[in-house]
């Protein structure tokens, strides 16, 4: 039987989902899990065909891990409390019978729900035509290895992107700074910040699942999980605390 802490945490849960699932943000959502399949169908339809290591630098690095990823990330998750402060409604929230860390989960959840399949399907997609349309070996494998790993990449930016919707009144510009900054520029040219980047998790995970790609370039198996884990439960402990201390207007 569901106890009422419960059924609260799923009433959040629904309506985080209806309010994240507006008209305007699901097209611009489904425009950009859209954007790898056109690279993919001109290989498949085209007399040039890309290597494999072309596949890897172009379609999964620096358009699905670097730009994709964190941004539908980034346009789902700032919003699932950051709207709710924005509009003075998230007092509603608080002074519900329920617990911080439930609100919490019910907006991870949420924003989770949204953008993991999306993501997932979208590089799996995109990655067994491409694979497939350039005649290369493994293409079902590379796309398995791509949709898991962008899937734990959706979780650990939507934990990530959750809290700095709470924390900053401006998470959009924060994050687009963020994604072309850090994850673009610092961990692709300083040797140690490769340890500080989600796109870094991602790959590495690629890495695991299918031994073929990214070879000598990424983050080792254990290293890419264990600290996606860590960073993942960080910064939904820190939402947890943000919510609990600040004061909501």
């Amino acid at each position: 039987m569901v106890d009422r802490a419960s059924r609260s945490t799923l009433a959040v849960y629904v309506l985080s989902l209806r309010q994240l699932t507006g008209k305007g943000r699901v097209l611009t959502i489904a425009g950009l899990a859209l954007v790898p399949m056109i690279p993919a169908l001109v290989w498949l339809l085209t007399s040039a065909k890309p290597s494999a290591s072309d596949l890897d630098d172009v379609l999964i690095n620096a358009m699905l891990a670097s730009a994709i990823l964190p941004i539908v990330a980034l346009a789902v998750a700032t919003t699932a409390l950051g709207n709710e402060l924005e509009d003075k409604t998230l007092s509603n929230l608080t002074l519900a019978p329920v617990a911080r860390w439930r609100i919490v989960a019910a907006k991870l959840g949420a924003s989770a729900t949204l953008i993991v399949p999306v993501i997932a399907a979208s590089g799996a997609a995109s990655v067994l035509i491409a694979f497939t349309g350039a005649g290369l070996g493994g293409s079902a494998r590379a796309a398995a290895a791509v949709g898991v790993a962008l899937a734990v990449g959706a979780l650990v930016y939507a934990s990530l992107f959750v809290w700095l919707g709470l924390f900053s009144s401006r998470p959009l510009a924060i994050g687009l700074l963020y994604v072309f900054v850090w994850e673009g520029l610092f961990s692709s040219f300083v040797e140690g910040m490769k340890y500080l980047s989600v796109r870094q998790y991602t790959l590495g995970i690629v890495q695991a699942i299918d031994g073929s790609r990214f070879t000598d370039e990424v983050i080792g198996t254990t290293a890419a999980v264990v600290i996606a884990a860590v960073v993942f439960s960080l910064f939904a402990l820190l939402t947890v605390r943000r919510l609990m201390r600040m004061d909501v207007p």
